[in-house]
Parts: C-alpha cells; sequence; structure tokens
C-alpha cells in the first residue's frame, strides 16, 4: 500500500517521527510511483521557498488594493443615494400624461362599474349565512356553578360523555 500525500508531505518537511520516518524511507526505496511522488513534492517545495514574495512587495500590493477598494466602495462619487432620497426628473408633457390616464382611468371605473348599491351587487355578489339550529348556539350570559346543578343532571351529564361514575356515601344524617 503507498503512502499517502499527508504522510509524504509531513516526511519531506521532516515532521514525521519514528518509526513512521524509517518505514517511509523504507517504502521509498522499493516503490518508484512513490519515490517520483516524493520528487515532485520536494521540487514543488524547492520553487514554494525560493520564490517567495518581498516584505516590500506585500506593502506595495496591499497599498494598491486598499486605494482601489477605497475608491471603488468608500468614496463618495460611488454612494448612491437611498431610494427616497433619490431625485425624480420628468418631463412637463409626460406629468400631464401620467395625470390624464389616471383620470381616464378613474373616471371609467365609474363609468363602467357604476356607484348605485344595485349595480355594485350585481358585480360583487353578496354572501348570506342562514341562520338555523345546527349554526347558533345559545351561550347564556349568566354563569352557573356545579351549586346550579343537580346530582342527578351532573351524573346523566356524566353518563352521556361516557364517564363510569360509581358514589359511595359514608355518612348520612336525615335534614331537618
Amino acid at each position: 500500500m503507498c503512502i499517502d500525500e499527508a504522510m509524504l508531505s509531513s516526511y519531506i518537511d521532516g515532521e514525521l517521527k519514528e518509526p513512521y520516518r524509517s518505514q517511509t524511507e523504507e517504502h521509498l526505496a522499493h516503490c518508484p510511483a512513490c519515490r517520483a511522488r516524493c520528487q515532485k513534492l520536494r521540487k514543488l517545495n524547492d520553487i514554494l521557498k525560493t520564490d517567495s514574495i518581498d516584505e516590500s512587495d506585500i506593502e506595495a500590493r496591499k497599498a494598491s488594493t486598499f486605494a482601489l477598494l477605497e475608491k471603488k466602495y468608500f468614496s463618495e462619487d460611488s454612494r448612491k443615494p437611498g431610494f427616497w432620497r433619490r431625485r425624480f426628473e420628468m418631463s412637463m408633457g409626460s406629468m400631464v400624461t401620467a395625470a390624464a390616464g389616471v383620470l381616464v382611468i378613474f373616471i371609467g371605473g365609474f363609468a363602467f362599474f357604476g356607484s348605485s348599491p344595485k349595480q355594485t351587487s350585481e358585480i360583487i355578489p353578496s354572501l348570506t349565512v342562514q341562520a338555523d339550529s345546527q349554526n347558533v348556539h345559545f351561550v347564556s350570559t349568566e354563569e352557573r356553578g356545579l351549586d346550579g346543578y343537580s346530582l342527578e343532571e351532573i351524573l346523566s351529564y356524566l353518563d352521556s360523555k361516557g364517564y363510569n361514575v360509581d358514589i359511595s356515601i359514608k355518612g348520612l344524617q336525615p335534614l331537618e
């Protein structure tokens, strides 16, 4: 089984510890494919070490990049006004034409649809609701607690709801 890229990279950088380093060296001695990959990675590593950018180049490019960003996104010239702060410019002829169009639509709506209730009811259907015992329920405004019901009424109500109620009386005193 060949060595993966991470282990080869660690080997080239000198970060691989024993026993993995000696096993990698032994594998590279016998495997030409891994040896070729290792040579390519070493060449790439050497190129990256020799072709580094100086600090002065970095500072110059950094300054030009910041200047470009400042000019393009943060300067006063590049800012657009908000939607409500924009100036809408329209010629007088365009405004008169737009006002006439709105007026024609408004008057045409009254002429077409009419303004009498009879004409309006012909255009817009009305909805009538039939009130009967199935969709109207009487709600009492008087609050009645359990004291307002007899024991027979409570038991029949619970029985109609499917409850099985057993009542036992422990002591009974006659009423005078």
